[in-house]
């Protein structure tokens, strides 16, 4: 679709619309609704170009597949690489244009240390790529090729260190290298591609085995994601983390962890992820494998998984983890093309003598626009080789917002004095905004990349990957994008393309997958609902719906008919005022009685009720009824009907936990008897709302998400639990001498535990969970003999 290039910003809203951005959940019939001073068009939701996980791949290793997935993107394209098969030499590669479709390209080394390769990555810098793997895990190597289809090279001797080698280069074009440990992710310093630092311990850690990092940096921030605990773990799983300062300083640990696990029989162990830039330069991706199973000769049998990412401050989501339904296929950018030497005069108009810098004769340089035009906000890439000839003077312009001859932008690189200047020209005058030194060492006879972001928060320019300037004051502009250069270079001109997405703004457009959870400002907002920025837990952003008429909606993806529990993250002020959810061609109210916030939590995960939704594709709005409502996200989860009354015997074959039911009963009564056989410091476990289960001996030990509830002989304890994550939430105290029974109800009603017994006429122990799981399965944890537990009875409400 092309742009036409125009600064009117309701143009611009009206074009995007077009595209399927929307505001209400209403009927199919096109409708036009208000949004501050703009109309926005609304439509049907489709997915068009779609994808599916698991992949499977032309060329994967036999009865081991594709485990350990890492993308680079470079010049346009995609490419893959993955783990060897122990006693197997070579490493593979796959290449695609648009990270759906992938063609095989053979091995891209058969170097004899790449036997039984681990996990290999590989970075592009100045020319050349270096790949850094671990062979059968008995240290690191580094490998070098002038293309990422190789033949890569030995170059470096054995450096050491553990498994799953990443590497991270900053804006200041500084390497490190984090790698996996016991206990935690490791980081070095790299003063060079073929050198590695000593270790520094991070806090990235899952609480046992960690490893499969890598860092990415994107406003400001470091996101570090890892991996663990055992590859042959059904609950191996993916955190992450966030730092504001440095890639290895103390990290942030959200509440959102983990982004990605799943121990569903038939999809579960998932990890080792990477994270890469989507084909319209604006969304992320991480790709991940799942675990098959155990190869005929032991390995893991795994597949490769890509979902979406999306950012909200310093949170970080995955849209996902999405499996066995169609998912919206990454967006292609807006134009992309590669003009190479003889650019298509269709798509490409060229220019002399205009623009060429202060003291540059008119009629001394050439260059190349690309026909399409940008609106006020995109991204733009320009891949090229500069080359070195030319005199002192010499300039290379990467020119974006083009009006005219006398007025435009430009990104340009001197090579002489190897530094990259902002350029504003306005009625024929340049003015210098910004200057930066390109990394020392640069060849620019080399490929090198500009990116170019901007908007209404400003523009941004990017080098290779890295953030060289940010100017603020530089509003986005609408124009054409291409290249100009002066007499003397003889500049290759490679992959181009722009999209009309910029600083994330594609998170809010993207269809989302439930079950699932969508963050309040990745949706459309009406009215007068505004964003509140660093508002919510975790420093993200919120949405404030304070006025009559508005709303949020979110396009979404319905993996299976079923019935959907709904709950939203509100503020402690919204108790008191009343939602509507619309949503699977139903409309309910519900009002956010107070007694559903927990205590002095100043956010609290509400129960809105089921609703009963078909598979594939519609709208889910929330709407302001009374009351100014103050909301985070919105959480919709597959239920199963709790039966009427059930007697579960957990199975107790050689689990230190043991668990009965299912993952998708929400409210629910538990009732026990419990005796106490002889005085003892052991305690009883029940577990309660548990999901998310797994067990193997190389993980932490409560590897399972929901409460444990403890009995003491004085004392009871409610714990909530999410793998290395457990907290003390309540207590109570009871009393219960040897010999002596007693019987245990245990209420669960939103986010309120109570639990009774019989020998009380109030509860021994309440709380309300601030961030509650609502669903899951009940169990038993490592009870001695010391106790005896009757077989739980589950009862709905």
């Amino acid at each position: 679709m092309n742009h036409e290039v125009t600064s009117n910003p309701n143009a611009r809203w009206l074009i995007v619309a077009a595209c399927g951005i929307v505001l209400l959940l209403l009927a199919m019939v096109p409708q036009v609704t208000l949004r501050g001073q703009e109309e926005v068009k609304r439509v049907e939701v489709t997915l068009g170009a779609t994808y599916q996980n698991p992949f499977t791949l032309e060329g994967e290793w036999e009865d081991y597949g594709i485990g350990d997935p890492y993308i680079l993107r470079f010049d346009g394209k995609y490419y893959l690489y993955c783990s060897t098969k122990d006693r197997r030499v070579g490493i593979k590669a796959w290449s695609s244009d648009d990270l759906v479709h992938w063609r095989y390209e053979g091995l891209v080394t058969e170097e004899p240390i790449s036997e039984g390769a681990y996990a290999p990555e590989v970075v592009y810098w100045n020319g050349a790529f270096y790949m850094y793997t671990s062979p059968a895990g008995k240290g690191h190597y580094v490998l070098q090729s002038d293309k990422p289809t190789g033949p890569f090279v030995k170059k470096t001797d054995n450096l050491g260190f553990t498994i799953d080698g990443s590497v991270f280069i900053d804006d200041d074009a500084k390497w490190y290298f984090t790698h996996a440990k016991l206990g935690g992710i490791m980081a070095n310093s790299m003063p060079d591609p073929y050198t590695i630092g000593p270790d520094q311990q991070l806090n990235a850690s899952l609480g046992h085995w960690t490893e499969g990092s890598m860092i990415i940096k994107r406003n400001g921030r470091y996101y570090i994601t890892y991996t663990g605990n055992h590859v042959f773990s059904k609950g191996y799983r993916v955190n992450y983390g966030v730092n504001h300062e440095s890639p290895v300083g103390t990290y942030k640990i959200p509440e959102n962890n983990p982004i990605l696990i799943s121990t569903a029989n038939d999809f579960n162990g998932l990890g080792h992820s990477a994270t890469v830039l989507g084909p319209d330069l604006d969304a992320y991706y991480i790709v991940y494998h799942n675990l098959v199973g155990r190869s005929a000769e032991g390995p893991p049998l795994r597949k490769m998984n890509i979902d979406r990412l999306v950012f909200n401050g310093d949170k970080m989501s995955v849209l996902g983890p999405t499996h066995g339904a169609p998912q919206e296929a990454p967006k292609m950018p807006v134009f992309r093309d590669v003009p190479g030497a003889t650019p298509s005069a269709e798509r490409w108009e060229r220019i002399e003598g205009s623009g060429q810098g202060q003291g540059q004769a008119q009629g001394e340089g050439q260059g190349w626009l690309a026909r399409t035009g940008t609106g006020d906000r995109y991204t733009a890439e320009l891949n090229f080789v500069t080359g070195a000839e030319g005199g002192a003077a010499s300039t290379f312009d990467v020119v974006f917002a083009y009006a005219d001859s006398r007025n435009y932008r430009a990104a340009r690189v001197r090579p002489a004095a190897k530094a990259l200047v902002l350029i504003a020209s306005v009625d024929g005058k340049e003015t210098e905004l910004a200057t930066k030194p390109l990394p020392t060492g640069t060849d620019l006879t080399k490929l090198h990349t500009v990116r170019i972001e901007s908007d209404s928060s400003g523009t941004k320019l990017y080098w290779d990957g890295l953030l060289q300037i940010e100017q603020g004051d530089l509003l986005g502009s609408a124009g054409r994008i291409g290249y100009q250069w002066s007499q003397g270079l003889k500049p290759e001109l490679h992959y181009t393309a722009f999209s009309g997405e910029a600083n994330g703004s594609s998170d809010r457009e993207a269809i989302k997958p439930l079950p699932g959870t969508m963050d309040a400002v990745h949706g459309t907002l009406s009215g007068q609902a505004a964003v509140r920025s660093g508002f919510a837990p975790d420093d993200s952003d919120a949405v404030l719906l304070s006025g009559t008429g508005d709303s949020v909606s979110f396009p979404v993806n319905v993996r299976e008919d079923g019935s959907y529990l709904l709950a939203v993250n509100v503020s402690q002020a919204s108790a008191g005022g009343t939602l509507r959810v619309e949503a699977g061609g139903a409309s309910k109210e519900i009002k956010l009685d107070e007694a559903l916030f927990a205590g002095d939590a100043a956010w609290s995960k509400v129960s809105l009720g089921t609703f009963e939704l078909k598979q594939g594709t519609g709208w889910l709005t929330i709407s302001r009824g009374k009351g100014e409502i103050a909301l985070s996200d919105l959480e919709a989860s597959l239920t199963q009907a709790v039966p009427e009354q059930l007697v579960v015997k957990p199975n107790t074959v050689g689990l230190v936990n043991r668990f009965g039911g299912e993952w998708g009963w929400g409210d629910y009564t538990v009732s026990f008897d419990l005796t106490l056989n002889q005085v003892s410091g052991a305690m009883a476990t029940v577990l309660l709302r548990t999901t998310n289960e797994s067990d193997h001996k190389d993980q932490v030990k409560d590897a399972y998400m929901g409460y444990a509830l403890a009995f003491a002989m004085d004392k009871v304890t409610l714990k909530r639990n999410s793998y290395e994550n457990s907290m003390e939430a309540a207590s109570g105290s009871w009393k219960l001498a040897p010999q002596e029974t007693a019987h245990v109800t245990v209420k669960l009603r939103g986010a309120s535990i109570s639990v009774f017994t019989d020998r009380s006429k109030t509860p021994i122990l309440t709380w309300t969970d601030p961030n509650a799981f609502l669903l899951g399965r009940v169990g038993l944890s490592g009870v001695s003999s010391a106790w005896t537990v009757s077989p739980l009875t589950v009862a709905a409400k």
